[in-house]
């Protein structure tokens, strides 16, 4: 694990980023640690990293939001994901990644696109039949090239759930999948005493960026975070391209 002062500040920085972003919308912490601590670390010790360090944050941004907690909104897709993550391993082997990331690029393109189109002309919310297969393939894209988020945000960036309901919704799914993937780091080992006195050093960043964007949440009106989201959708799905 990384001892040198500039690499912990760096990390540092990440994590407020990535806190204060998904603080603010819900989502991204995953993408935007990973796409940047691997810029100071190698990819598997960032991961294994930033499972922890997600949970801390993803249970603080949850706490803002309980009494949004709808068990009917996230089930469906919490059911599928769970049914999809077997077939996500199985086929690891078989599809290549980076279509796999292109697959997902395009997909977010177009729902970006597509809330920004209509955002001041209304939309149909999807069925939550759909939630269902958004958590299918947000449980094959996990197993198999550990992106499992971006089919979940698209089923709620089509929804017309208030910002709350929309942030609590995703974060429900985030905190069980980080919950699974955390036990199953520790049980095996991955988990090392050095790995968690970094991550317990880089937990201040954690709660600065968790309290700011969950500060900057609370004053944005709903028309403000239609617009945010469709284009936080959008930008990650540009992300993915490169």
């Amino acid at each position: 694990m990384p001892e040198d002062i500039i690499t912990i500040a760096g990390l540092q920085i990440v994590m407020l980023i990535a806190s204060f972003v998904q603080g603010a919308v819900g989502f991204a912490f995953g993408m935007i640690a990973m796409g940047l601590s691997t810029h100071l670390l190698d990819a598997r010790m960032a991961n294994i990293l930033i499972s922890p360090l997600a949970g801390l944050n993803i249970g603080l941004t949850l706490w803002s939001v309980r009494k949004d907690i709808h068990i009917r909104n996230f089930a469906p897709m919490l059911a599928g994901q769970v049914i999809g993550l077997p077939f996500g391993l199985s086929i690891l082997l078989y599809v290549s990644p980076e279509m796999l990331r292109l697959l997902v690029a395009v997909l977010l393109i177009y729902v970006g696109l597509s809330r920004l189109y209509h955002r001041n002309r209304g939309r149909k919310p999807l069925r939550r039949i759909w939630g269902l297969f958004a958590g299918f393939a947000g449980g094959i894209l996990g197993g198999a090239a550990n992106i499992s988020g971006p089919p979940l945000i698209a089923y709620a960036a089509r929804q017309t759930w208030e910002p709350r309901v929309f942030k609590a919704s995703l974060l429900m799914i985030f905190i069980v999948s980080v919950a699974l993937k955390s036990s199953f780091l520790a049980i095996e080992g991955s988990l090392t005493p050095k790995i968690a006195m970094t991550a317990a050093t880089l937990t201040p960043a954690i709660l600065a960026g968790s309290w700011l964007g969950i500060q900057l949440f609370n004053r944005i009106d709903r028309d403000r975070f239609g617009l945010i989201v469709a284009v936080s959708v959008l930008t990650l799905g540009v992300s993915l391209l490169f």
